[in-house]
């Protein structure tokens, strides 16, 4: 399946709840949920930026399974982002073409992995300087598979206006 040059690739993302740890100068631990990770969403952003997937053109769809979202799928990317207040878990897709619902849940369960055992499991390990002495831990994992939506589902948004969104921060 080979996409056309002047055909523009589809995009979605994949929101899903964060929560994090917090530890000061003397390690002691505070529990963030997302509304509390919002102030530091360019601090996870930059860590982001420079974490190993974003490396490779195709990100986490480099591990999707054989078959047909494989060869729907162009990209994967982890990100973040504020929405009413809330730091969400954001997996930006780039798509060949429209999925279809039953994709579209095959891909929540592939997110869903990815952040629990497999790419998400290496992320939360990885210490986030935010302030001096003091570091932040990002679980992208901790979100249960039922929680995890489209931004159509999120934000309640229609698919004309979705793609306009996505225009707009490209």
């Amino acid at each position: 399946m080979k996409i056309k040059e002047s055909e523009a690739p589809a995009g979605m993302r994949l929101y899903s709840p964060l929560v994090g740890a917090f530890y000061d100068s003397e390690d002691h631990c505070t529990s963030m949920d997302g509304y509390a990770l919002s102030g530091y969403d360019w601090t996870i952003k930059k860590a982001l930026e420079k974490d190993w997937i974003q490396e490779s053109r195709a990100g986490l769809a480099e591990y999707l399974d054989e078959g047909p979202l494989k060869e729907k799928v162009v990209s994967m990317h982890p990100a973040v982002e504020v929405w009413n207040y809330c730091l969400w878990g954001v997996l930006k897709v780039e798509c060949r073409e429209e999925l279809s619902p039953e994709e579209t849940e095959r891909l929540k369960s592939e997110w869903y992995g990815q952040m629990a055992d497999g790419w998400g499991e290496g992320f939360v390990q990885q210490d986030i300087e935010c302030e001096e002495g003091c570091r932040l831990c990002v679980d992208f994992g901790a979100a249960s598979r039922n929680r995890i939506q489209t931004e159509q589902e999120l934000k309640g948004i229609q698919a004309a206006d979705q793609s306009q969104t996505m225009e707009q921060e490209s």
